[in-house]
């Protein structure tokens, strides 16, 4: 009866915890991505604000928007190669440019060849640049979509203002970033009370009046919104579960705080990280099973004293018939084991005998973080067990050229004056093992066998901080392959992909262990050499150049080049100005005839950066 109460009483215990577990999950899962899509819309507004500002520098639009120039020689804008470029070297698609003079009145719009128009009582934002003049950046529902614009006020020597440069992002580009890095469907709903506002609606397509910003909305998705769109987006759960898929809600807000939109998720319920859960139900069993033991054992002791030979059966052939490791020790050495105590330790066939080769079981454990040893915190292993009963105890163990990983259980003993304590060892190799695997593949290019994106950012990111804290040299490199969408084309994706299975094996062997290489994307290869100064950089970069240049035809279709860029560490860096400068360099050797290694401009020089290149 009492077995039965306390079976009951786990049951219900596992079955709260579970759900307590599940929901955590799926928190954690949202924070994810709600942390996903904020870098990509900041990302978006800083991008969308740098190719302001750079335009705003540019010879030729300041000739265009020039008062006093004649028709002859004022300038002729076309920027659809600067936007071509964008869309093809970077993530920025999706991008419009306006110049609008000093009466707000429209000159050149990139998306149409409509222009002459006044915006000054069509929009409070060009009404308040005409009368104070400064930088701006702002999210909005325009007549076309939702949009962020940044806006940069073009000043004369005499800072009289002259003209206004907007450069106008569309969110939608966003969602098929989202989809690489996480694997997840988006539909972007803008709030239908922006209905009749969107009088030239980019995509056409709406959801009960709400407006679909990205025209790859799925059109089941957009169905299962139709269903749900009664209810109010504002007052529903942030992440729910229907049909096997995880649907997260995240409001898009302006500057001010006003809902303009909501950007909803798709995700499989498969994709959820369930392992926790799979230990939790395993830790529940275990601890079943442990008390239902301890239960037995303390059973079999009381009737020991009552019945010596009869109980003593029982024990012996209960303790035999369990597939644990069970001893009994009374701290400083070992009273009793079971059978697969001795099945494991084979080369022993009585406690005796291991005893005159082990002083303690601890002996055998591996030296490993996070794993148990002799002592945890100035305290004996099975007094730390006991103090920690709520915490997961593991140990590590080496036999025969095989590690094996058990979950340790310790319960006092009480029915004598010398107090003794039983353990129990469960053999957990296999879930360590897959667990040990699944870590391994998350953080792996599948194709390559190199680190992958996380992994560089998050390794970015904490030797920028190693740099900062401890005055280190640190250096980064990147670098892709030249035309490497030729090979694509003119071989197959199959030969493309060996060509870059063939690069970061050669690459590999010419690193040290301290530098972390990770494939980005594509074609795209990021280098992290800490404690590497410039000069020492600059020179790996060459060397793997020239090496892969000097790649074998027998191993590649064709000749191999790839370019560089390499940036080292300073004083104002951090990770994003850092990737940032590196990334400008790799750019500058595709422009300089690629197959070459470029260096980036110091940060604290990059104001007199001159990106007024001639606009054909």
């Amino acid at each position: 009866m009492t077995i039965i109460l306390v079976a009951t009483a786990l049951y219900w215990l596992y079955a709260t915890a579970k759900t307590q577990l599940y929901n955590d999950v799926l928190s954690a899962h949202y924070k994810t991505l709600d942390y996903d899509i904020n870098r990509l819309v900041e990302n978006r507004r800083e991008a969308s604000m740098a190719i302001a500002l750079t335009l705003s520098e540019n010879k030729q639009v300041r000739d265009f928007i020039c008062e006093h120039c004649t028709p002859e020689t004022q300038s002729r804008l076309n920027f659809d190669a600067l936007l071509d470029e964008l869309a093809l070297h970077t993530h920025h698609s999706g991008i419009w440019i306006q110049i609008l003079d000093h009466q707000g009145i429209s000159r050149y719009r990139s998306w149409t060849d409509k222009v002459g128009d006044s915006l000054v009582n069509a929009r409070r934002d060009v009404q308040t640049m005409l009368q104070t003049p400064q930088i701006t950046q702002s999210m909005s529902v325009g007549k076309f979509s939702l949009t962020f614009k940044a806006m940069v006020p073009l000043l004369d020597e005499n800072q009289q203002l002259i003209g206004i440069v907007e450069v106008v992002s569309h969110i939608a580009p966003l969602t098929v970033r989202l989809k690489e890095a996480q694997g997840v469907d988006s539909v972007i709903l803008v709030d239908k009370r922006y209905r009749k506002q969107l009088t030239k609606a980019y995509t056409g397509l709406f959801v009960n009046d709400y407006y679909v910003a990205n025209a790859n909305a799925s059109k089941s998705e957009m169905s299962y919104l139709e269903t749900v769109a009664s209810q109010r987006f504002s007052k529903m759960e942030p992440v729910w579960v229907d049909d096997n898929k995880v649907i997260t809600q995240h409001p898009i807000q302006d500057d001010s705080g006003l809902v303009l939109g909501y950007w909803f998720l798709f995700a499989p319920e498969k994709n959820l990280d369930l392992v926790e859960m799979q230990q939790l139900k395993s830790r529940y069993l275990y601890t079943a099973l442990v008390i239902m033991l301890l239960s037995l054992m303390l059973m079999l002791l009381y009737i020991f004293k009552k019945r010596s030979d009869i109980s003593s059966s029982y024990y012996r052939t209960i303790l035999d018939s369990a597939s644990e490791i069970i001893f009994v020790s009374n701290l400083e050495r070992i009273l009793e084991a079971n059978q697969q105590f001795f099945e494991f330790y084979s080369k022993f066939n009585s406690i005796d005998e291991f005893l005159r080769y082990y002083d303690c079981v601890c002996d055998t454990f591996e030296k490993q973080e996070g794993y148990l040893q002799r002592e945890m915190e100035g305290v004996f292993w099975l007094e730390y067990v006991l103090k920690h009963p709520d915490d997961l105890h593991k140990v590590v163990i080496k036999k025969d050229s095989q590690t094996y990983y058990f979950q340790v259980k310790v319960a006092q003993i009480q029915l004598y004056e010398t107090p003794l304590y039983s353990v129990i060892m469960h053999d957990i190799t296999s879930q360590e093992l897959y667990k040990k695997q699944l870590e391994f593949l998350s953080q792996t290019d599948t194709l390559t066998g190199i680190s992958n994106r996380l992994v560089f950012n998050q390794t970015l990111v904490q030797e920028v901080q190693r740099s900062h804290r401890y005055h280190s040299d640190l250096s980064l490199l990147i670098f892709d392959i030249d035309f490497f969408k030729n090979i694509n084309d003119s071989y197959g994706h199959e030969v493309g992909d060996q060509v870059l299975i063939t690069l970061s094996e050669e690459v590999g062997k010419l690193l040290r262990e301290t530098d972390v290489f990770c494939r980005i994307g594509g074609e795209e290869f990021t280098i992290i050499m800490p404690e590497t100064n410039l000069h020492d950089a600059e020179q790996t970069a060459e060397r793997l150049r020239k090496a892969i240049e000097e790649l074998p035809q027998s191993t590649l279709p064709t000749q191999l080049t790839v370019s560089f860029g390499v940036a080292a560490m300073t004083r104002w860096d951090n990770d994003k100005t850092l990737l940032k400068r590196a990334d400008q360099a790799l750019y500058r050797a595709k422009e300089n005839g690629r197959n070459r290694v470029e260096i980036a401009i110091e940060l604290d020089n990059q104001a007199h950066l001159n990106f007024n290149k001639p606009i054909n």
